[in-house]
């Protein structure tokens, strides 16, 4: 299954883009600012990912796990709502919150969301519901049986997935 992600300007509280695969699923995205692809630390480099369905012991749910590239491994496009630079953006000495360490996070829409200390932080919404739809676009259920899971994790009855990740005109931090 192919498709793309186009990334807008990259911010302090994060890089928002847009998701698109060929059979037609849609939806934002937020990955971590750009800081030149270090590990933890940024996003992924512009580049096309290859990546299969996969359970997630961590976080207990099927997510897409992309092979390695870069230097990057276990680099994943799962659920969350924040990916800013984990320090104190707004000057009240309490740091930001990020949920990502170099994967994509889906959703739709971007707002101020309440994190679990009570503060307010802007990232990406309705998140757990968006990555439910994106592995359910990718089921192709074989000769008519549920998905089985396989030795590694990986799910079988999926669609592998090679997307695409770019920067919109203009906004390349490159």
């Amino acid at each position: 299954m192919l498709g793309k992600v186009i990334r807008q300007q990259s911010t302090a509280k994060g890089t928002p883009g847009t998701m698109s695969l060929e059979n037609g699923f849609g939806a934002d995205t937020l990955e971590l600012s750009w800081h030149d692809n270090e590990r933890g630390r940024s996003c992924t480099a512009a580049g096309v990912d290859k990546g299969v369905v996969w359970y997630s012991p961590t976080l207990k749910r099927l997510v897409v796990r992309f092979e390695s590239r870069n230097g990057r491994h276990d680099v994943l496009i799962h659920n969350g709502n924040w990916a800013a630079d984990a320090e104190d953006l707004d000057g009240d000495g309490i740091p930001e919150v990020t949920q990502v360490h170099g994967c994509t996070e889906v959703g739709h829409g971007y707002g101020d969301i309440q994190r679990p200390d009570k503060r307010m932080q802007w990232g990406i919404l309705h998140s757990g519901a968006t990555l439910a739809g994106l592995i359910d676009s990718l089921r192709c259920p074989i000769d008519g049986a549920d998905t089985v899971l396989d030795i590694g994790g990986e799910r079988q009855g999926f669609h592998d997935v090679e997307i695409t990740y770019r920067w919109a005109d203009g906004c390349s931090p490159e």
